[in-house]
């Protein structure tokens, strides 16, 4: 039986995404979060923490990305934990938004870039999460402490 992660080439591009949008969001987490501790003036409208969610999860899509590389069994969930995450700091900075603090459009735009990224691999994920499981690859990973 042929692996489905090496029938499907999406799989693999969606985990090399996932590690260069980890790595551009450390990076950018990181640039903010220097600035945000810095002048008070040009971190007025950091929401800080969206900013300090989005630095931690940076590793997390690393680790997700890797896991996904590798053909990891936990690697869809933590896929669909980061998406269950996004989605309840992006609600949190529409109630923050609502609220009248001050925020900048970009960060609406990342965490809508972000949430849709993640829903999207999810959902796939999910779809393949099946054949995953039965494929010999899977049944690499240690057994786990249940």
């Amino acid at each position: 039986m042929v692996s489905v992660w090496t029938s499907n080439p999406v799989i693999k591009v969606l985990s090399g995404i996932a590690i260069l949008f980890g790595a551009a969001t450390l990076i950018s987490g990181g640039r903010a979060l220097f600035e945000l501790h810095g002048t008070e003036s040009s971190a007025a409208k950091i929401v800080p923490f969206v900013l300090y969610f989005n630095f931690a999860a940076g590793f997390a899509y690393i680790i997700s990305g890797v896991g996904l590389i590798l053909k990891r069994r936990w690697a869809p969930v933590s896929a669909v934990a980061i998406t269950i995450a996004t989605t309840i700091v992006f609600l949190g900075l529409g109630g923050w938004i609502l609220a009248g603090n001050a925020y900048e459009m970009q960060t609406v735009v990342a965490m809508s870039l972000r949430t849709a990224f993640w829903f999207g691999v999810s959902v796939i994920l999910s779809i393949r999460c099946r054949e995953y499981s039965l494929s010999p690859d899977a049944q690499n990973d240690p057994p786990s402490n249940q």
